[in-house]
C-alpha cells in the first residue's frame, strides 16, 4: 500500500537510509491533490508577502536579491523534485531568510551606528568538507577572546520589540531537531544544535546565496549562475550581517567557519584585508566520499530523486576544481595571514596543533584554552551520534583517481595520506 511501505534511498554500497513512518505518509499524501507542490507552494511573491507579514516589515534593502531569488525557485522547482516534506522544510528557509532580511534593514534604520561597528582582523576556518572545520570551529569558541556566531542568533537575529534570545533559540532549536526527525542518520554527519556556533552559510543566505541551498537541494543551474559571480557584495553582506550580531556587545575577534571559502579567498581578503585564516588539510581519499555522503544525504531530507553516482560526479568537479585551483593560487596567499592544520595533527594532538596555528597567526593562546579545549572534547565524543558510514564506490568514486587528479593539491601542501600503509 502507498505511504505505509518502507521507502529506501537508492542502494549501492553504504548508501541506504529508510524514512521514518510519518514522512513516507506525508509525502505520500500529495499523490491524490495533484503532487508536491500542490500542498506546499513556492510561489516568490506569496513568500515575499509572507515574511512581510511575519516581521510587520516592508524595506528589503537594494534590489539586487530578486533575480537570485527567482533564479533559485526556478531550479528548485525544475530540479531539485522535493517531497512535500522537502518542500515544506524549504518554504520555512525561505520565509525565515527573507524575514532576516527584512530585519537587519530595520536594525540599521533604527541605529545607523550599527554601520561604524568594528569587525577587526576576523579569524576564518576554512578546508575541504570533512576536514575537521566544524569540531575546529567549536575548539576555537571555546577560547573566551574570540566570538563565535551561533545558530540560533543568525537564523533568528533578536529585535528590539519582538522574541527573547530564549524564545529565538527554541525556535531554531525546533527547526535542527526536525532535521533529525526526517532522517535520524544526519546527526552522524552533522550535529545541529541552537547554541552550538554555525556556518558562515547562515550569514549570507538572507543575500539568496548559493552556500546554504547546496547543502540541502539540487539546483545545478542556480549553482552554476551564482557560483561564477564575484563574490565580493557576499562578503559585505556577511561584515553586515556580523555587524548587527556585535552591535551592543564588547567587541571580540570573530570565529569563522565554512569550507565555501576556500574557493572565495580572494573576495574574503578584498572585504576583510586584516582577516586570519586557518586552512585545514585532509587526504582527499577521505574527505572527498565523505563529502559525497554528506551532500547525497542532505539532499535526500528533502527530495526522493537523489541519484549517488551524479552527487559523486559533481563533489568530485567541486574539489578538484577548488582544491587544485588552491594550490596553484599557494603563492599568494598573503604571508602572516594563513595558517595550514593538518586533520591528523588535529586528531593526534588537539592543543598542540591549534597552539601552533596561533603562532603562525600571531594570535594570543590564552593559558586557559588548552585546559577548555579538552574538556570540551571530553564532553563530545566524534561519534556521540553514530558513525558516519559510506563507501566510495557507491557515489561511483575511485581511491586512486582521487589520489591521481588531486596531486597538485596533496603534493603542494604535503597531505599525509590516510590510506597507505
Amino acid at each position: 500500500m502507498v505511504g505505509t511501505r518502507p521507502c529506501h534511498a537508492a542502494v549501492m554500497g553504504q548508501w541506504h537510509y529508510e524514512r521514518p513512518a510519518w514522512v513516507r505518509r506525508t509525502n505520500a499524501m500529495a499523490g491524490g491533490i495533484g503532487g508536491p507542490p500542490a500542498m506546499v507552494p513556492l510561489a516568490p511573491d506569496e513568500l515575499i508577502d509572507r515574511a512581510r507579514a511575519a516581521t510587520g516589515l516592508d524595506d528589503f534593502g537594494p534590489d539586487d536579491w530578486h533575480e537570485p531569488l527567482r533564479r533559485l525557485l526556478d531550479a528548485i522547482e525544475s530540479e531539485a523534485d522535493l517531497h512535500v516534506v522537502g518542500r515544506l522544510m524549504t518554504r520555512h528557509d525561505l520565509i525565515r531568510h527573507l524575514s532576516t532580511r527584512l530585519l537587519l534593514v530595520e536594525a540599521r534604520r533604527r541605529d545607523p551606528s550599527i554601520d561604524d561597528e568594528p569587525i577587526t582582523a576576523p579569524l576564518f576556518i576554512t578546508g575541504p568538507a570533512r576536514s575537521g572545520t566544524s569540531i575546529l570551529h567549536e575548539l576555537l569558541a571555546e577560547d573566551p577572546l574570540l566570538r563565535a556566531p551561533r545558530a540560533w542568533e543568525m537564523a533568528h537575529p533578536v529585535r528590539s520589540d519582538g522574541p527573547t534570545p530564549a524564545q529565538a533559540e527554541a525556535w531554531a532549536e525546533s527547526e535542527f531537531d526536525l532535521w533529525a526527525d526526517v532522517q535520524p542518520e544526519f546527526g552522524a554527519v552533522h550535529e545541529l544544535a541552537a547554541h552550538l556556533p554555525e556556518e558562515c552559510l547562515w550569514l549570507t543566505a538572507p543575500d539568496i546565496d548559493l552556500a546554504f541551498w547546496s547543502t540541502c537541494a539540487r539546483i545545478p543551474t542556480f549553482m552554476a549562475w551564482r557560483g561564477v559571480q564575484d563574490a565580493t557584495d557576499r562578503y559585505r553582506y556577511h561584515r553586515s550581517f556580523l555587524q548587527v550580531l556585535q552591535h551592543g556587545d564588547e567587541p571580540r575577534r570573530w570565529v569563522l567557519k565554512s569550507p565555501v571559502h576556500l574557493g572565495r579567498l580572494p573576495a574574503l581578503f578584498a572585504v576583510y584585508p586584516d582577516a586570519k585564516v586557518i586552512l585545514t588539510h585532509r587526504d582527499p581519499v577521505k574527505t572527498l566520499p565523505s563529502a559525497a555522503s554528506t551532500v547525497a544525504l542532505g539532499q535526500w531530507l528533502r527530495s526522493d530523486g537523489v541519484d549517488p553516482m551524479v552527487v559523486g560526479a559533481s563533489v568530485g568537479f567541486g574539489f578538484s576544481m577548488l582544491l587544485n585551483g588552491l594550490a596553484a593560487g599557494a603563492s599568494a596567499l598573503p604571508d602572516g595571514q594563513v595558517a595550514h592544520l593538518h586533520y591528523p595533527d588535529l586528531l593526534a594532538d588537539p592543543v598542540g596543533a591549534i597552539g601552533t596555528a596561533y603562532d603562525t597567526l600571531g594570535l594570543p593562546f590564552g593559558d586557559d584554552v588548552p585546559g577548555r579545549i579538552e574538556r570540551y572534547l571530553a564532553a563530545r565524543p566524534q561519534t556521540k551520534f553514530g558513525v558516519h558510514r559510506y563507501d566510495a564506490a557507491t557515489f561511483g568514486l575511485d581511491p586512486a583517481t582521487i589520489r591521481r587528479e588531486l596531486a597538485p593539491y596533496t603534493e603542494t601542501f604535503a597531505v599525509i595520506s590516510e590510506t597507505d600503509a
